[in-house]
C-alpha cells in the first residue's frame, strides 16, 4: 500500500538523523518495556496457579462426597463401587477427619487427624511432598505428619512416640469428665513438606485405627474421587450426584475453594489493568513522535495534496507512522518477554531464596496470554495514533 510506503521511509530513512528518529526510538522501547513485562508477570501468575494447583492436589481430591449437614456419613450410604463404574472416575476413598488433641516430648497441639485406607494415595499425589520416612507405615500403626506439626511438637526422629486425645461421645460424663476422652498412642511414621496447609495441619493415619479413636465405626466424612484425564468435571458429577443419596452433596476442587480461585483470578485482572495503564502512558511518546512528524512534514503533505492526495490517505500515511511504532515495539516486547520466560521455564536461573519446595520461581508461558497482551498492546496504540493523527490534522486545516 502506498501509505505504508511512506511511513516506512519517515521511520527508517538512513538520511534522517533529526531527534524525531530518537524519539522514535525511545517510544519502540516504551512499548516493548511493559508488554515483555506483561507477558513475564502473567506466565508467573500462570505458574504460580500451576503449583497451587498441584499442592492443592495432595490435600483436597478432584471432587468429594460430603454430608450436606453434619459431619460424617454412614458408610452404608454410599455405594462405592457404583461410582467406581461411573465414567471418568479413576479411583475413590472415604476418609474420615476430626480435630484431636496430639501430645509429644511435652508438647502439645490440636491437628486435624485423617483415618485413609489403602485406596487414598491412589487419589491424592502425596507420595511427591514425603521428606522423611514413608507414608505406608501408616498401615503398621504410625502416623504422618507435615513437618510443620512434627516442628510443633518437637518430634524431629522417625519413630518419635506422639498420643492422639479425642472425646469419647459415647462417655461423655460431667461427674467423670476423663472418661470421656479417647486415646491412642502411636509413633512418627513420616513427614511431609509442601504449601503451608500441608506443612502445618497434615495428619494422615489408618482410617480404623482413627474411627476407633473418635468413635465413628462405620462412618466417614467424605469420599475422595480422582478422576481421569481427559474425563469432563461437571459431567462426572453430574453422574455422581445421581447415585448418592439425599443429605449428601458433590463438590469439586474448585467449588470448595472458590474464594481462593476469585483471589486468583482477580490477580490477573489486576496485572493486566496495571499493565494496560502502562501500556497508555507509554503510548504518550508516540503521540510526541507522530504530532513532531506531522509538524516537520507539513512542506510534504502540501506537495502531496498538489499531486492529488486525499485527506484519507494523508492520514494514513501518519497512523501508519503510528501503528508501525506500536508494531514493531510489540514484536520486540512480546520476543524479550517469551525468552525470558521459557529460559525461567526451562532453567530455572531465578531461585526463591531459603525454599526447598519449589526452588526456583515457577514459570508457566501461555500462548493465549501472549495473544492477550498483543491484541491489547495493538489496539491501543492504533487507536490513540489515529486519535492524534485526527486531531493534528483537522488543527492545521483550521490554521489555514
Amino acid at each position: 500500500m502506498l501509505w505504508s510506503l511512506f511511513a516506512r521511509r519517515y521511520m527508517f530513512s538512513p538520511k534522517s538523523n533529526s531527534v524525531i528518529n530518537i524519539i522514535a526510538c525511545v517510544s519502540l522501547v516504551a512499548v516493548a518495556v511493559p508488554t515483555a513485562a506483561m507477558i513475564i508477570l502473567l506466565a508467573m501468575v500462570d505458574g504460580l496457579g500451576g503449583v497451587i494447583a498441584r499442592l492443592d492436589a495432595a490435600v483436597d481430591a478432584d471432587i468429594e462426597v460430603v454430608a450436606e449437614r453434619g459431619q460424617t456419613i454412614a458408610v452404608s450410604d454410599i455405594d462405592l463401587d457404583h461410582i467406581l463404574h461411573i465414567e471418568g472416575v479413576a479411583a475413590a476413598a472415604p476418609y474420615i477427619e476430626q480435630s484431636v488433641m496430639a501430645l509429644a516430648a511435652g508438647r502439645r497441639t490440636t491437628i486435624a487427624l485423617r483415618g485413609v485406607n489403602r485406596n487414598y494415595f491412589d487419589v491424592m499425589s502425596i507420595d511427591e511432598f514425603v521428606q522423611a520416612g514413608r507414608l505406608e507405615s501408616i498401615y503398621s500403626g504410625d502416623i504422618v505428619l507435615g513437618v510443620g506439626l512434627c516442628t510443633e511438637l518437637a518430634a524431629f526422629g522417625i519413630g518419635t512416640e506422639i498420643e492422639l486425645f479425642a472425646l469419647n461421645r459415647k462417655q461423655i460424663s460431667t461427674l467423670l469428665p476423663m472418661s470421656g476422652i479417647s486415646r491412642m498412642t502411636t509413633r512418627l511414621g513420616g513427614a511431609v513438606m509442601g504449601n503451608n496447609e500441608i506443612s502445618s495441619s497434615l495428619a494422615i493415619a489408618e482410617m480404623e485405627r482413627v474411627q476407633r479413636l473418635l468413635n465413628y465405626e462405620g462412618r466417614i466424612t467424605a469420599v475422595a474421587i480422582k478422576l481421569r484425564p481427559n474425563a469432563d468435571l461437571m459431567t462426572t458429577k453430574s453422574h455422581i450426584e445421581s447415585c448418592v443419596g439425599e443429605g449428601i452433596k458433590v463438590m469439586t476442587r474448585e467449588e470448595k475453594n472458590a474464594s481462593i480461585n476469585a483471589i486468583y483470578k482477580m490477580e490477573r485482572y489486576t496485572i493486566l489493568l496495571i499493565g494496560l495503564m502502562i501500556i497508555l502512558i507509554a503510548t504518550f511518546s508516540i503521540i510526541g513522535t507522530v504530532i513532531m512528524l506531522i509538524t516537520e512534514k507539513q512542506r510534504d503533505i502540501e506537495t502531496l495534496k498538489a499531486l492529488g492526495a486525499g485527506q484519507r490517505l494523508i492520514t494514513s500515511i501518519f497512523v501508519g507512522e503510528g501503528a508501525l511504532l506500536t508494531v514493531t515495539g510489540c514484536a520486540i516486547g512480546t520476543l524479550l518477554g517469551c525468552v525470558v520466560a521459557l529460559v525461567q521455564q526451562e532453567l530455572g536461573l531465578v531461585k526463591i531464596p531459603g525454599d526447598q519446595l519449589i526452588g526456583s520461581y515457577p514459570v508457566d508461558l501461555n500462548i493465549a496470554d501472549v495473544a492477550l497482551v498483543v491484541v491489547l498492546v495493538l489496539a491501543v496504540g492504533i487507536v490513540i495514533s489515529w486519535l492524534t493523527v485526527r486531531a493534528q490534522l483537522r488543527g492545521i486545516t483550521t490554521e489555514k
